[in-house]
C-alpha cells in the first residue's frame, strides 16, 4: 500500500507538471525558451517511466526491473550526462565545466549499457554528492581491464571509515547523512543497475597525502567495453 500510494503521489504532480509543458509550448515563444520547455518535458516523462519501474515494484522485486543492454558511445554518455541534475557542478580534472569547450573527460570508446539505466546512475551519484559535499565533482575516465572506468570525486568529508563495506547495502545511511533528504536507495540501486549491465561499482574516500585527512569520496564506475 505504501509503495502504491508512494507512486501516486509523486505520478500526479509530474502529471500537472506534463499538462502545463503542453499549455507553455503553444504560446509565442523563442527558441531558448522553446528548448526549456522541451528539456522539462522530457524530465518529467524520465521520472514517470523511472517511477513506473521502481514505485510500483517492491525493493524485493528489483530483479524484475527491465535492462536492456546495448551499445553506447562515449560521445552518447556526455549527452546522457548533460541531464543530469547539477550539472553545472561536474568539471573536468582542468576544472572545465561539462559546457565549456574542451570539456573531454570520457575517453573515446563504445561501452555495454542501458541508456536510461547509465542515466539513473548518474544521477543517483551526482545528486549524492553535491548534497553531502556541496562541491565540485571532477570527473575523469581511463580505460582499465576490458573496461571504460568513470570516476566521480567529490571535495566534500567522505564516509565513515566504519561505513564504508556497508554503504551500498539497502537503507544504508553514513553518520554524514544526518539531517539530509534520502531513503539510503540510491548506491543500493545503482550497484545492482551496474551488475546487471555486466558492469560494478566502487566507493572510496580520498585521502590527502600531506595530512593524511579524508579529503573527498569517489564513486568508480565500470563500464564494460565493446
Amino acid at each position: 500500500e505504501l509503495v502504491a500510494q508512494l507512486s501516486h503521489d509523486i505520478k500526479t504532480p509530474v502529471a500537472s507538471i506534463k499538462a502545463m509543458t503542453d499549455v507553455l509550448s503553444l504560446g509565442d515563444l523563442n527558441d531558448e525558451e522553446r528548448k526549456t520547455i522541451k528539456s522539462i518535458d522530457e524530465k518529467a516523462d524520465k521520472i514517470d517511466s523511472l517511477i513506473s519501474n521502481l514505485f510500483h515494484a517492491t525493493l524485493e522485486e528489483l530483479e524484475e526491473l527491465n535492462v536492456t543492454v546495448g551499445e553506447v558511445s562515449s560521445k552518447e554518455l556526455l549527452s546522457i550526462l548533460e541531464e543530469s541534475d547539477y550539472l553545472d557542478k561536474v568539471v573536468d580534472e582542468k576544472g572545465n565545466s561539462i559546457k565549456e569547450e574542451g570539456f573531454l573527460p570520457i575517453k573515446d570508446s563504445i561501452v555495454n549499457v542501458d541508456k536510461l539505466r547509465i542515466s539513473q546512475v548518474f544521477s543517483n551519484i551526482i545528486t549524492n554528492s553535491y548534497k553531502y559535499a556541496a562541491s565540485q565533482i571532477v570527473l575523469k575516465s581511463e580505460y582499465k581491464e576490458g573496461f571504460l572506468l568513470v570516476e566521480l570525486t567529490d571535495k566534500g568529508k567522505g564516509v565513515n571509515p566504519d561505513e564504508l563495506d556497508s554503504i551500498m547495502e539497502k537503507f544504508s545511511r553514513g553518520t554524514n547523512a544526518k539531517g539530509k533528504d534520502g531513503s539510503g536507495l540510491g548506491l543500493f540501486i545503482s550497484k545492482y543497475l551496474m551488475e546487471k549491465m555486466d558492469g560494478s561499482i566502487e566507493c572510496e574516500n580520498v585521502v590527502d597525502e600531506k595530512t593524511n585527512e579524508v579529503a573527498g569520496f569517489r564513486v568508480k564506475l565500470y563500464m564494460k567495453l565493446s
